[in-house]
């Protein structure tokens, strides 16, 4: 499944054409989110613009290609990269290291930065 984020970093790296795999049934139905995805990104202003087209020898309407003209919008970007830092600050929030000792925690990351930051401190008092 495609999701909204990785649909916007592939037009960013310059992806301008999106069409199903083959004409049949089964790639055009996988086809269509994708359609409605590009089509849901133009609506919220994180692209430029884009042409969809729809097919009509079977009478489905199905998405058979979309055009996008001009990238992304300011605003796309800025939604992506506003992205990117939330997954950062997950990752950071997910690498903590609490061993509880008798129902204390312990933040072992910041305990190992107040450590060395306090003996660099006494090493440049040395000095």
């Amino acid at each position: 499944m495609t999701t909204l984020r990785s649909l916007l970093e592939e037009i960013k790296m310059g992806r301008k054409r999106f069409r199903p795999a083959s004409t049949n049934e089964a790639d055009m139905l996988d086809f269509q989110p994708i359609a409605k995805l590009i089509d849901y990104a133009n609506t919220e202003g994180f692209l430029e613009s884009y042409v969809p087209h729809k097919e009509s020898a079977t009478g489905n309407c199905w998405y058979d290609l979309v055009v996008v003209n001009g990238g992304l919008s300011h605003k796309g970007g800025l939604f992506l990269e506003k992205l990117n830092i939330e997954t950062e600050e997950k990752i950071e929030s997910i690498i903590q290291l609490k061993p509880s000792i008798y129902g204390i925690g312990i933040d072992l990351i910041a305990l190992w930065r107040a450590l060395w930051n306090r003996w660099k401190n006494w090493k440049n008092r040395k000095k």
